[in-house]
């Protein structure tokens, strides 16, 4: 439970720093896009209000350009680096072109060049700036009639200021995050270890208290049923015994939270075992119970299932899955278990004829103490913890557990496990 809670803090706070990666990365997009447009604009309108138009001086200077202050580009290499040529187009009062040229002064055809839409959207517009598709453009009125300076913004300044903003993102951005992801590994551990401590402490008492119990517990028993042999059946009798059996059930259901919460176990720790085998011999033990309660009663175990894990995690499991699925059936109903290959997953299914489980205690069935009928749960002898060491257990196995339930008709669990292959398996198949 705490290296999951670790591992919350740490995915919570690099999801935040990505968050706010992201939205920053998004203003700065913006800013730079607009930054740059007004830029564009500026330099569209200097070229073009200029004697020689965009063929004019290399150096341009821009007078309190937004956010940058006064800033001097220099022409050939702000096309060298946006691989984005400058187009001047001469009109006379007419709309009519006179001729097109580049920033070096080339005679060009404007369709060829990709302006012709351009041009005519500039000649419909009065003097000032203005956008086309992908460019930008801007008109002055000249003695001879028009003159229309024009950049493909798509690959200007936006795309120059942008590639620079991904260089630095990817100089600083990878090794920030990785520093970030230590710091909060070291911070969760910070965070959580009075819990930690807390916890093992809690641990300690629950593993020392059960071993503690488990010996008058076994003493009562023993005596319980000298009593009975010598007084015969008796109500007060059964009761310690049941009493006692329901103690002892309970113990060891919390010393097998207090294994699981150790975390030693680990997937190097795991055999090459029979599924089939561990389902059914968990299962057939639960015949006999199935008689008495006057329940049907059905497995449908496919022989020659292979898997890799821990097999006494697997009888334990379905022994409590399908102590549950009895204890809360009804005489008459059903009780199933299926195990199946779906995929790259196996399936077991454990169902049962009862009551259902509502919708309020759906999300809280897997808590540890939680009962979902208070008086019905105590009668059967449930704890609460049945469900929570099945969660634990198939957590522990990389698998899932998923519920179904109909109010009034019944309730069906579902394990998967994934399918796990190696060189090891594939030769004892």
């Amino acid at each position: 439970m705490i290296a999951q809670l670790r591992r919350k803090i740490v995915w919570m706070t690099v999801g935040v720093l990505l968050l706010l990666v992201l939205l920053t990365n998004m203003v700065t997009h913006l800013s730079v896009v607009y930054t740059c447009g007004q830029l564009t604009e500026q330099l569209l309108e200097v070229l073009a209000e200029s004697d020689e138009g965009v063929r004019g001086e290399s150096q341009i200077k821009l007078e309190k350009g937004p956010l940058l202050g006064t800033l001097i580009l220099d022409k050939e290499a702000l096309v060298a680096l946006t691989n984005t040529p400058l187009y001047g187009a001469e009109l006379d009062r007419n709309g009519q072109l006179h001729s097109l040229t580049d920033f070096r002064g080339k005679m060009l055809d404007p369709e060829e060049a990709g302006v012709e839409a351009v041009i005519r959207q500039a000649v419909q517009r009065a003097p000032g700036g203005g956008k086309s598709g992908g460019f930008r453009y801007y008109k002055v009125e000249k003695p001879y009639g028009y003159y229309v300076a024009m950049m493909d913004s798509r690959q200007g300044l936006e795309t120059l200021f942008s590639r620079h903003l991904l260089k630095v993102m990817a100089v600083f951005g990878l090794p920030i995050l990785l520093i970030v992801i230590l710091v909060s590994i070291f911070l969760s551990k910070l965070i959580l270890r009075p819990a930690v401590a807390a916890f093992e402490k809690q641990k300690q008492f629950i593993s020392g208290a059960g071993h503690e119990l488990k010996t008058p517990l076994a003493a009562i028993s023993v005596n319980a049923a000298v009593l009975q042999d010598e007084l015969g059946e008796n109500k007060y009798i059964a009761c310690i015994r049941s009493e006692t059996e329901r103690m002892q059930g309970l113990i060891r259901q919390m010393l097998d939270v207090a294994c699981l919460e150790d975390g030693v176990e680990t997937p190097e720790q795991w055999v090459r075992f029979s599924l089939s085998e561990a389902v059914y011999q968990s299962a057939l033990p639960f015949e006999s119970m199935a008689f008495e309660q006057n329940i049907r009663y059905t497995m449908e175990i496919p022989e020659g299932y292979l898997y890799t894990g821990d097999p006494a995690r697997i009888r334990q499991l379905m022994a409590i899955l399908l102590d549950n699925a009895f204890k809360y059936g009804r005489s008459g109903g059903e009780v199933s278990v299926k195990l199946q290959r779906e995929g790259r997953r196996f399936a077991i299914e454990v169902y049962n004829t009862g009551r259902g489980i509502s919708r309020e205690d759906l999300p809280h069935i897997f808590e540890r103490f939680y009962r979902v009928d208070k008086a019905r749960s105590r009668q059967a002898g449930g704890s609460g913890l049945g469900l929570s060491i099945v969660h634990d257990l198939v957590s522990r196995n990389f698998g899932a557990i998923d519920v179904k339930t109909v109010i009034g008709q019944g309730t069906c669990f579902t394990v998967t496990f994934p399918y796990f292959e190696t060189e090891d398996m594939d030769d004892e198949d």
